[in-house]
This record gives structure tokens, sequence and C-alpha cells, in this order.
């Protein structure tokens, strides 16, 4: 089905899995979740044990006002849920589980196609949103493509400071100077394409923000 997707006139697509289906995703999330959540990096909130919206922005919150920030990179992926890359997906798995049978299930629910007005259509990409185990993969998925890149090469190369926060598919990168950021920028959309996926430029910007830039105003205004 459809739902109306905020902002826009656009409509959002929500699968819905079939009862049995919703039984087994169940059964597959705990597992999975068991698995990652003492793998996930501090700096991902949504679809997690206490780790809700309000949590990220409590945390973002200290990072704009106690540590020496005034570059935020508010960045969107363009079309998340439906380009996550199943063969990637896969990869990043095997990293963790060993059991087969499991990966096969997974692999199945990934490649199980949509039903929409009566008519079947094969997916080759994508993990539905409405799906069950879709939360967990999309935190996987990012987990490797993008968090553990962040933390691993883009912060340790900073001469400033740099924190990445994420919640889901949305995420805020913080930098203490300007071309630290837009270096990030740059090298986003080269590893995002690397698992065939987009910054969607129309909604990600660099911004003048944080100590530097509030004092600056104030100093203008005076």
């Amino acid at each position: 089905m459809y739902i109306d997707k905020p902002g826009s006139d656009k409509k959002r697509p929500l699968g819905i899995p079939a009862h049995e289906d919703k039984i087994v995703q169940l059964a597959i999330n705990k597992i999975l979740k068991s698995i990652y959540e003492q793998d996930f990096l501090d700096c991902s909130f949504g679809f997690r044990e206490n780790r809700s919206c309000h949590d990220a922005i409590k945390i973002l919150d200290v990072y704009l006002s106690r540590r020496n920030i005034n570059y935020v990179v508010d960045a969107d992926i363009k079309g998340f849920f439906d380009n996550v890359d199943h063969k990637w997906i896969m990869k990043f798995l095997e990293h963790r589980i060993a059991d087969k049978n499991l990966l096969r299930y997974i692999g199945r629910f990934l490649k199980s196609g949509i039903m929409d007005e009566g008519k079947f259509h094969k997916v080759y990409d994508g993990t539905p949103q409405g799906g069950i185990i879709s939360p967990t993969i999309a935190n996987v998925y990012l987990h490797y493509a993008l968090d553990i890149w962040f933390n691993n090469f883009i912060k340790k190369r900073c001469k400033g400071q740099a924190y990445i926060v994420r919640y889901a598919d949305d995420f805020v990168c913080c930098f203490q100077y300007e071309d630290e950021a837009k270096a990030f920028y740059e090298a986003l959309k080269n590893r995002l394409s690397k698992f065939n996926l987009e910054v969607a430029e129309d909604k990600t910007k660099i911004l003048y923000f944080g100590k530097d830039s509030f004092e600056d105003r104030k100093f203008k205004r005076a």
C-alpha cells in the first residue's frame, strides 16, 4: 500500500508481510538484534532498545553546545530502503552469521517480491518499509557502509573534532573545521555509491552551525 510522505505530494510504499511471514520475521529479528546489538556503535539510534530519536537529539545537543563544532553536514540518502543492495547485505550478515539456513531465510524475505493492485512484481534491490526485519537490516547495512567508515577512517583523519549521529537512514555529521566538512561530503558520495546508494543532494547541506556561528551572529546583530 502507499501512504502520504510528509512534506511532499509523493507517496511512500509500505510493504505489509503476510501473517505467517510476520511470525518468522519476528523470530529472526530477535536473533539479529541479539547478535548485532553488541556490535552497533554508540552513534547509531533508531529501532534499538532505549535508543530513540529523543536520545539522538540529546547527544547531538551535547556535540553542538559543548564541543568545538562549527559545521554540520545534514545528510539524506536517496530512497535508502528501495536501494539496499541484496548482495552487500548478505555479505555483511555473513561476517557474523554462519548458519546457512538462517541466511537463506533472510535472502528469501529480501527477494519475496510484492503484490501491488493484484499484480506480482519481482524485486532485485531494497527491503520493504513495513517489514518487521527491515529496520534491523537497515541498521546492519549502514553499520558497515557508514558508521564504521566514519569512525575508523574519517574521524581519525580529521585534525579537528568530528562526530556522527545516525537515526535509521538519517544522519548528521558534525565538524570543527569547514574544509573537513566539505571533504567529508565529497568522500560520502563516493562511499555510498560503492554500496548502491546515493546522496539526496537537494536535501543534503553543510550548515555553519555551532559555538562560533552563534557568537558571529551575536556580533553582527550588535
